[in-house]
């Protein structure tokens, strides 16, 4: 039996449609999972199908990592738990409770390791590696390239078509303002979700995959039901030109193109027109644990009939508006907004509802962010940053100068380096000198164990190949006393959306529970990228600040100014 098969045999029998699947998060026993939670569907239909199992104490976990070894065994139970005749393919997969299911997997060519032999049992798994292994379990299909992420180009090659086939079938969604956080680690939740999606989309049936709501510290949130992708592409605009969070409402029993047909009589539209009593539509998800965070909440909507589609609805009696600025927006070929903002109002009941604004199907972005850009939203109280007064503070740095021979250079050479009275330093080098000296700061240089190369081809090599493979470097030495320090300024520069691999193993070694960490990078673009949530990730126990500084590498030799400036408005400087 093929692995396509198998998948078939085992999920069609328990997927009788979506609503069926959902329902059963009533039935949830662990702690941590609410039953209004995004991801309590599939925490139970895991649990269900004896896929994963909590992590003791009544617990699931789910904002915890899933591992390599986690996603092997999940894949290998859903599979039958086949006989393994290869074996030893890893030089870490033993005799552990994960070994048939990483030889198989292996051996299925749906899993591979690193290139120094190991299988990395306990490794997080990122969000691009877990779509990349379910494209393969599925067979490799092709894929077209659908609506990009806004990180589309931070996504390895190896997964470009493995994200773009989850996208399409419903098996992943992004993260706020569009994001897919290809590097971001996988929690258990997100994996459940994509099993079970995965599971709904091998059975034919229609995917209802949630799409939750990545806190960003933002008091703006937009939330929409889209039915053809109009109102989803506004809501997008909206989020990308306010910074603000996105939540997508969406139906347990989602609309196909044939219920959407109002021209037919008898369709599904149609029916609840007439009969209000069919426009209860129940949502996956109609509240959100971070409600309270937001200050400003923007709804969208297509018109139905002159008011705003019904699915919108349950979310709007379901959630307390109070102190919240609302204001709604619509999407539609012809109709205006008309009184469909006022009925919401009314049927909120609780609210300050603004007046809101219709757009075309076809709305281009200038106009929706043209528009976002003039509203009248309350302002974010703002957290300062902790005094720093009697703070022990740390400058840290990771930098790559690719020469230290100031004269004809290469262009890459140039790129990567400043010469300061003669001396050639690495550009986050550079700064780090700087916030070293106006801080009075210790110091200390991140390094690999193995020096990295510096000619720039086989650097660059090197460097995608320990994206592509999620390596981690082992250091050459570690902070030996970071219990002393406060405040600790983090310095990287950004190698193709993320921080070098490097910094990944620093972080995970070390833990900065209770600290300020300050994050500086420098760049040939990209900025921070998304590295700043990257390594608020890593260190959920830390205080990540969101001024940090990020300077181009085409104007850090003549930066130092900036930066005296930028570490004295923290308050930093000595």
């Amino acid at each position: 039996m093929d692995l396509k098969q198998a998948i078939s045999l085992v999920l069609s029998l328990v997927l009788a449609g979506a609503s069926a699947l959902y329902a059963l998060a009533a039935g949830i026993n662990y702690d941590d999972v609410p039953a209004t939670a995004w991801y309590a569907g599939a925490v139970t239909y895991v649990t269900e199908q004896g896929l994963m199992s909590g992590t003791g104490g009544g617990r699931f976990s789910p904002d915890a990592p899933m591992t390599r070894a986690m996603l092997a065994a999940i894949l290998y139970r859903n599979e039958g738990q086949p006989p393994v005749v290869d074996t030893g393919a890893f030089s870490d997969v033993k005799d552990g409770w994960y070994a048939s299911a990483v030889n198989w997997a292996a051996a299925s060519g749906i899993v591979s390791g690193y290139s120094d032999g190991r299988f990395g049992v306990n490794d997080n798994i990122t969000r691009e590696d877990l779509a990349a292994i379910l494209w393969r379990y599925a067979g490799r299909p092709n894929a077209s390239s659908s609506q990009d992420f806004s990180d589309e180009s931070s996504i390895a090659s190896y997964a470009s078509t493995a994200v773009d086939w989850a996208r399409a079938n419903g098996i992943i969604s992004g993260k706020g303002n569009n994001r897919f956080d290809p590097r971001g680690n996988a929690t258990r939740a997100e994996s459940a979700t994509m099993i079970m999606n995965y599971a709904q989309y091998k059975d034919g049936s229609e995917p209802t995959p949630p799409t939750p709501p990545t806190p960003s510290g933002s008091n703006t949130l937009v939330v929409y039901y889209s039915a053809t992708g109009s109102t989803e592409s506004v809501a997008n605009y909206i989020a990308d030109e306010l910074g603000a969070d996105i939540f997508e409402l969406t139906p347990i029993n989602p609309y196909t193109s044939a219920d959407l047909n109002w021209t037919t009589p008898g369709s599904r539209v149609n029916l609840e027109h007439e009969d209000e009593s069919l426009r209860d539509i129940a949502l996956v998800a109609d509240t959100m644990e971070n409600w309270e965070q937001y200050d400003n909440v923007i709804i969208g909507y297509p018109i139905w009939w002159g008011i705003a589609a019904w699915p919108v609805n349950n979310f709007i009696k379901n959630n307390d508006f109070t102190g919240k600025t609302v204001i709604p927006f619509c999407t539609s070929a012809s109709s205006g907004l008309g009184q469909s903002g006022t009925l919401l109002a009314d049927m909120a009941g609780t609210g300050d509802w603004q007046e809101g604004q219709r757009f075309s199907s076809g709305a281009s972005e200038s106009t929706v962010k043209s528009w976002a850009a003039g509203l009248d939203l309350k302002v974010p109280s703002v957290t300062p940053d902790p005094e720093p007064q009697e703070q022990k503070i740390l400058v840290t740095y990771f930098s790559m100068p690719e020469t230290t021979d100031p004269d004809n250079m290469t262009t890459e050479e140039a790129n990567s380096t400043v010469v300061i009275n003669g001396e050639v330093l690495g550009n986050t080098q550079y700064m780090a000198y700087v916030i070293q000296e106006t801080t009075g700061a210790d110091i200390f240089r991140i390094e690999p164990e193995t020096p990295y190369p510096t000619d720039h081809a086989t650097l660059v090599a090197q460097a995608r190949e320990e994206q592509s493979q999620n390596f981690r470097p082992a250091l050459k030495a570690n902070v030996q006393n970071l219990d002393d320090y406060d405040v600790i300024f983090v310095g990287y520069p950004n190698w193709w959306g993320d921080m070098p691999m490097i910094m990944y193993s620093f972080f995970e070694q070390n833990d900065f529970s209770g600290k300020t960490i300050i994050p500086f990078n420098t760049h040939g673009g990209s900025g921070f990228s998304s590295t700043v949530s990257t390594i608020a990730g890593l260190e959920p126990d830390a205080t990540v600040s969101q001024n940090g500084k990020s300077i181009s590498r085409n104007s850090i030799q003549d930066a130092r100014q900036e930066i005296v400036d930028w570490v004295t408005e923290l308050g930093y400087n000595k």
